[in-house]
């Protein structure tokens, strides 16, 4: 079955709905997810800035402590290489006093050791009286700064893995060389407060070597990316080559730097002192947290806003569901109101319809009230003729004239045939009955509906001119009813016709899909609404002379049988009455 066009509509508006319900969707999600693309660059851009500041403001204090450190710690050598006590204690060899005398001056440096130095490099003064009488003639340091004259540095223990660093300076008087001065630095109190940092920091000295760490196993490693092959091979001709490498993953443009799994921002300072270089480790965990908990905001604040969304439209479907309660049972209570209606209105049908079949037939007898007169006109004609047969008869059996008896007879049963069929159709118009609807000949009806008009129309001096085809016109209907409209149509045009000299009626039957019947007279016409003749209750005929409900009864018998009575006024003058009906076959094809 081919859907209705409003139902095609209601689909593709349904069909639109749901591909808009479905792109908003699409287009909710994503500015969703480029929100949050574009919040987590935003915020890592930003909260990478702000790590970057701290980290650079951390390194520049850190170097700046250890700069400090190291500066303060190289100007003791130079100044206890001028002091009289260690002085004079060289020159005469008499050390009981210089330990004390060191224990002092480094209960206010806090370095890690102060150390007194013979010309043979033998200790004989420390702040840790555990050295005295070790010699140290081999390190780098006494060395050094026996042959110079000004303060020098070095570092030991690097390949040992125990790191030392240290300032001397040479004790000379005259230009001869007495001794050597020497400060252990102590730097572990700074790696102490570093490791105290969240971030990572360590320092490396001019051959990449990790000499300074607040992770302990990071000391002692190269920093392969940094090592070229020439400086690996001088490393190793240095003794260094042993050292590990510490892991680092470099990425991007050298800024970040991945250690043990976790990834950090890195920021090196050049220290200014022998090539030192200190690096600060910012871990970027704690910018991927800060930017992970806004945006796991910003997904809770999108969750609640579609939880308060979906609740929103849940109150909404809540009220639509109350509504459509409400709306069902206020249906349910119409419906039931409309059932009593129906069932009401079916019952004043039903009175309606008996109460128009009695209508009908008041007509019918109305009319044949109306025509006794010539129903009795008619009977007494045949009566009149009978009893002169009769009594012409009786003489003629009297003399004997038996062939001349027998043809009066016969005049005499067909006088009384004549009666049967006038009588017979009478009684058949006046019959209140159900409808027959059946195939029928419409010039079988026009033939009824004549007959039984025939005692009122021989009463009037009226020309009657009928014209119908020599076959059959065939439809399906009720013979009697459409008689009932002719009759009423014949009455009509014969009441119009009153008191005019020249009289005409006319009834043409048109044969076609819809054939017509004509009735037609020469008349003074219609009113100027045709229409308000099918009214009920309306009449042009004087009180007393009709009640206005043929024609209403008849438009009605015409619409049951699926027709249509129509009128019109003729230009030569008189009123036109047409009655459609559906032919036979056209009827049956549709059926079919």
């Amino acid at each position: 079955m081919t859907p209705s066009p409003a139902r095609t509509r209601d689909a593709i508006a349904a069909r639109r709905r749901s591909l808009l319900r479905r792109g908003l969707a699409v287009l909710a999600v994503t500015l969703v997810a480029l929100l949050i693309w574009g919040s987590h660059n935003y915020l890592t851009t930003f909260y990478s800035e702000d790590l970057r500041n701290r980290a650079n403001v951390r390194a520049a204090i850190y170097n700046g402590s250890l700069l400090n450190v190291l500066e303060r710690h190289q100007l003791i050598p130079s100044v206890l290489a001028r002091d009289r006590t260690l002085t004079d204690a060289l020159m005469r060899g008499q050390y009981a006093m210089t330990s004390a005398r060191l224990i002092d001056i480094n209960d206010e440096l806090k370095a890690r050791n102060l150390l007194l130095f013979d010309a043979t490099g033998r200790i004989v003064a420390s702040s840790d009286r555990r050295l005295l009488g070790t010699s140290r003639a081999d390190r780098p340091y006494f060395r050094e700064a026996a042959r110079e004259n000004t303060t020098i540095f070095t570092t030991t223990g690097v390949a040992e893995r125990e790191l030392g660093f240290f300032f001397a300076h040479a004790v000379r008087s005259g230009g001869q060389l007495l001794g050597v001065i020497a400060v252990q630095v102590n730097l572990g109190e700074l790696e102490a407060s570093w490791a105290r940092d969240t971030g990572r920091v360590f320092v490396t000295n001019a051959e990449d070597v990790v000499i300074l760490s607040s992770h302990p196993d990071w000391r002692y490693k190269l920093l392969s990316p940094l090592l070229e092959e020439a400086r690996m091979a001088a490393l190793r001709s240095r003794q260094l080559g042993g050292l590990e490498i510490l892991p680092m993953d470099w990425t991007g443009t050298g800024r970040q730097v991945r250690i043990g799994g976790a990834t950090y921002l890195r920021r090196d300072v050049s220290i200014g002192f022998r090539g030192w270089t200190l690096n600060y480790l910012a871990p970027l965990d704690d910018v991927r947290a800060r930017v992970n908990a806004v945006i796991a905001l910003e997904i809770m604040a999108v969750a609640l806003l579609v939880a308060l969304i979906f609740w929103i439209r849940s109150k909404q479907a809540w009220r639509r569901f109350l509504r459509l309660e409400r709306e069902s049972a206020e249906l349910r209570d119409l419906n039931r109101r409309l059932s009593d209606e129906i069932l009401e209105r079916r019952r004043v049908e039903q009175t309606l319809a008996r109460t128009e079949q009695s209508l009908v037939q008041a007509s019918k007898l109305a009319a044949l009230g109306q025509m006794s007169a010539a129903v009795s006109h008619e009977l007494n004609q045949p009566l009149a003729a009978m009893r002169t047969y009769i009594a012409g008869a009786r003489l003629l059996i009297e003399r004997g004239r038996m062939p001349e008896a027998h043809s009066s007879i016969q005049r005499i049963d067909d006088l009384i045939g004549r009666m049967a069929m006038l009588t017979r159709q009478l009684k058949s118009f006046a019959r209140k009955g159900e409808d027959e609807i059946r195939p029928l000949d419409l010039r079988d009806a026009i033939k009824g509906a004549l007959s039984v008009m025939s005692p009122q129309l021989g009463q009037v001096r009226v020309e009657l001119v009928t014209d119908m085809p020599s076959t059959p016109v065939m439809i399906r209907g009720d013979q009697l009813r459409i008689e009932q409209i002719l009759v009423n149509l014949l009455r009509n045009a014969l009441d119009a016709l009153r008191g005019q000299d020249d009289r005409r009626i006319d009834v043409t039957l048109v044969p076609g899909p819809l054939p017509t019947i004509r009735v037609s007279d020469n008349g003074p016409g219609l009113p100027k609404e045709p229409d308000a003749l099918f009214e009920p209750f309306f009449t042009t005929k004087r009180p007393g002379e009709g009640l206005g409900l043929g024609l209403a009864i008849s438009a009605g018998i015409a619409q049951d049988l699926g027709g249509e009575l129509t009128a019109r006024n003729l230009v030569r003058g008189g009123a036109c009455f047409e009655l459609t009906l559906p032919a036979l076959q056209k009827l049956d094809t549709a059926a079919e």
